[in-house]
């Protein structure tokens, strides 16, 4: 009997690059001079490292933080676990403010003496070195921005690490997470390249041929390129070692070829399923 033929799976296009936005997130036990009523708009001075030195002020040169949202009746653990201050993609800073082991006050903050550090938006760009984050900006998008937020996904606590991340995004070349400091939960940003459109994943009928490091490439469908039949997603990288290609692509008659996608540092794959051109 022959051997089984294995299918390994070569590597799709660039891999996304994890990115951590770093943003502080401070728990403080309410004391005299911690702001006991502010609102949403109101304005803070002070370090969030240091819950003592955090007051009320008036909005203005001498302000740190702005009030950007408000989340009544919250425990410390929401801030550890994260996603309270979700809604506000200003925020950098969770800053809960209560009594230990009570329900307190999460308080969503903006910083505004560092202007755009917040979380960006679908359709924000962004310049900078995706495996920096203190060189990574958001910026206007034209000529000067990198990439671009074409989708948005939650991370949950492993941030991809198991779950194959912007599969349903095609234009996606790479994908960064942002998390706050401290906080378990994350949210993964699908990026386009804005330098180099073709650096993305491919669509059902495209093709792709080799090229150097073998690495895949968008490409002409012509002889010695793959047409893209399909994709396969929740597989591992384990399993393009383990399985062949009639096993991956089962659900795609005449694939002969399969290659993956994934983010640095996942195990989860977006495999896609391909024919070989024959003229």
């Amino acid at each position: 009997m022959p051997p089984k033929k294995r299918g390994g799976l070569k590597l799709a296009l660039r891999i996304g690059i994890p990115l951590v936005f770093v943003a502080v997130v401070v728990v403080a036990a309410l004391t005299s001079s911690t702001p006991r009523s502010s609102d949403v708009g109101d304005c803070l001075k002070g370090n969030t490292d240091n819950a003592e030195s955090v007051t009320s002020v008036a909005c203005g040169p001498e302000a740190n933080y702005k009030i950007v949202g408000k989340v009544p009746n919250q425990s410390q653990l929401t801030v550890t676990i994260g996603g309270g201050c979700d809604q506000f993609p200003t925020a950098t800073v969770a800053y809960w403010e209560g009594v230990k082991s009570s329900q307190g006050t999460l308080l969503c903050l903006e910083d505004v003496k560092n202007p755009g550090k917040g979380m960006p938006r679908v359709g924000d760009c962004v310049k900078g070195d995706l495996s920096d984050a203190a060189h990574t900006e958001k910026v206007p998008c034209g000529p000067e921005a990198t990439y671009k937020v074409a989708a948005i996904e939650d991370g949950g606590a492993l941030g991809g690490f198991t779950t194959a991340v912007c599969a349903k995004v095609p234009s996606a070349a790479a994908s960064m997470e942002w998390k706050r400091q401290g906080s378990l939960s994350s949210k993964i940003l699908c990026l386009e390249d804005l330098k180099h459109p073709d650096n993305r994943k491919p669509a059902v009928g495209e093709c792709m041929a080799t090229g150097a490091n073998n690495e895949l490439h968008l490409a002409p469908c012509a002889k010695g390129a793959a047409k893209v039949l399909g994709q396969v997603d929740g597989l591992t990288k384990m399993d393009g070692l383990t399985k062949t290609v009639e096993e991956i692509c089962k659900d795609f008659p005449g694939a002969d070829q399969a290659a993956s996608w994934s983010m640095r540092g996942s195990l989860a794959t977006t495999t896609y399923c391909m024919q070989s051109v024959k003229k």
